[in-house]
């Protein structure tokens, strides 16, 4: 006689192990869930730090100055060169928690069943992860002020004290002079840490073409380079799509931007891929979408120069993944998806933002 197969895996090893196989998916579907990361990974701009108090990122603020010109024995310059320092960023950290009930683990019992389970429930840890990061790095957070005011890192719900990395619009600030330190560097005292910082005045597609011509031009002056990711809000992408002339050719056609920046129907401007993205603020009006603060009444354009930026992980919280236990309080399984990092800007010159563009451009 048949005796009734009784179930026997241990669960909590079982999730933690299956969780730990999928952890190197995990990251790699987070990060690419913001185009932004996707891009400063395709374009390298990514390293791991061994922990340390906070993420520290080298900055070059003055060219060496025994560059010169000589003949024969003419004499050379050996004067000590300075115009080095560093920029200093806080760690952020960010967590999204999986709970299985037993409940669940009876319902679903069986080990393929479990792990379903497990994998359904990750994939919306993921998805939440993805939203929350691409709302800390576009959106950021800003308080009723005047217009042009400060943009912060967004906070944490449970630790309201907890800031997670700064956003774009802080280290590309539309008020360029703004006496706040980015960096452990104030921009109102140093000029060379600042972004440059447009008002739009244009009507016409023609006139906004040219004030991005001028931004483009203004944060390619200087060594590494032009700007090569235009980050937009949607309205503006649309007006600078609207404007486009039929019989140039605006598409991006590197295969690798396209794959990773998503879709064949990205476009460029010069030498810039532009995307657009829901949460882009608009600094003139202080409105924010993610809480709703404000009404955005004018559209806004990032132009960012990839290898000024950095993303920086910690070595051993890079969206890990920690075992799944059971706590004293609950007849659950709780583990949790974690990173520690931030984002840092090297060269704030080779960025701007031309904001104020108006949404209702018409010819």
């Amino acid at each position: 006689m048949a005796i009734p197969s009784t179930l026997t895996d241990d669960y909590g090893v079982l999730l933690t192990t299956t969780l730990r196989a999928m952890q190197p998916k995990i990251r790699d579907n987070i990060t690419r869930g913001s185009k932004f990361l996707a891009y400063l990974g395709m374009k390298g701009q990514w390293r791991k730090q061994d922990g340390g108090e906070r993420v520290k990122v080298p900055l070059m603020h003055a060219l060496n100055t025994t560059a010169d010109i000589y003949q024969g024995y003419g004499a050379l310059n050996t004067t000590p060169q300075d115009g080095f320092t560093s920029a200093f960023y806080t760690w952020a950290q960010l967590s999204a928690s999986i709970s299985i009930s037993r409940k669940e683990e009876r319902q679903n019992s069986g080990s393929s069943k479990a792990i379903d389970l497990l994998k359904s429930k990750t994939m919306q840890a993921e998805l939440s992860l993805k939203e929350l990061l691409n709302n800390c790095l576009v959106g950021g957070r800003i308080t009723a002020s005047a217009n042009l005011g400060q943009f912060y890192a967004r906070r944490g719900t449970m630790d309201t004290s907890a800031d997670g990395p700064l956003p774009i619009p802080a280290l590309v600030d539309a008020n360029a002079s703004r006496s706040v330190s980015i960096g452990n560097i104030n921009g109102n005292t140093y000029s060379f840490w600042r972004n440059t910082a447009t008002t739009s005045s244009n009507t016409t597609f023609a006139g906004l073409k040219q004030e991005m011509n001028a931004m483009y031009n203004n944060c390619s002056k200087g060594p590494m380079g032009n700007p090569d990711l235009g980050l937009f809000e949607q309205r503006a992408h649309e007006q600078y799509w609207n404007g486009l002339q039929s019989q140039e050719r605006y598409v991006v056609t590197d295969q690798t931007v396209i794959d990773v920046l998503g879709g064949d129907n990205t476009i460029q401007f010069r030498g810039m891929a532009c995307i657009w993205d829901e949460v882009v603020p608009d600094p003139r009006q202080n409105a924010e979408i993610v809480d709703a603060v404000g009404t955005v009444t004018y559209a806004t354009m990032y132009f960012l120069n990839s290898q000024s930026f950095e993303w920086v992980t910690d070595s051993q919280t890079d969206f890990i993944t920690t075992p799944m236990v059971r706590p004293s309080n609950q007849d659950a399984r709780t583990g949790q998806i974690l990173w520690m990092g931030a984002l840092g800007v090297n060269n704030r010159r080779k960025n701007g933002v031309l904001h104020s563009i108006s949404r209702t451009i018409v010819a």
